[in-house]
């Protein structure tokens, strides 16, 4: 069973082996935790909590939700929810951000985790929800188009899509 879990202040080293399976910087995902020390692993994961709450943000931060994506009782990735876009966003990051660790990779998990994301933003009232991916990536792409991202622009390096988010229940991909 696939299941979407909110980061809170008490996560195990099961979640911080895991953010290991995931490069620092990783087709335009950023995963501090890579290479972290364990001793540091609870004042980022108190920190993230507070992020959520819109507290003590960095500038230009907006608040952000994090969670990880578990099968049955093993996390398999990460993914973000920014609450809203600044134009900086808009341009690099948009709404949503995940990753897979490596060892997981080619199973489905991007596409559930996409999907699990985009329900937790229409239960925070999001009507619609913007996502950028290289055009390198061609699995993250795929994920996104599969989860009904429409392309809207591009660059030479990027692909820049919205989703609309309404009735996305059922449109599990195995």
């Amino acid at each position: 069973m696939l299941t979407l879990r909110k980061l809170n202040a008490s996560e195990g080293v099961d979640v911080y082996n895991m953010l290991q399976g995931i490069e620092r910087e990783e087709n335009g995902f950023h995963n501090e935790v890579k290479d972290m020390q364990y001793g540091a692993f609870a004042k980022w994961l108190k920190r993230n909590v507070e992020f959520a709450k819109g507290n003590d943000l960095p500038t230009g931060y907006v608040p952000q939700t994090t969670y990880w994506l578990y099968e049955n009782d093993t996390p398999v990735g990460i993914g973000r929810i920014r609450h809203h876009l600044t134009d900086a966003l808009r341009e690099n990051g948009g709404n949503i951000g995940y990753g897979i660790a490596a060892t997981f990779r080619g199973r489905g998990f991007g596409n559930e985790i996409l999907r699990q994301l985009l329900a937790q933003c229409k239960v925070m009232g999001m009507t619609e929800v913007y996502i950028d991916t290289l055009k390198s990536n061609v699995p993250s792409n795929l994920v996104i188009r599969f989860n009904g991202g429409k392309l809207i622009r591009e660059t030479s390096d990027k692909n820049y899509f919205i989703i609309p988010n309404e009735n996305k229940e059922g449109t599990k991909h195995e």
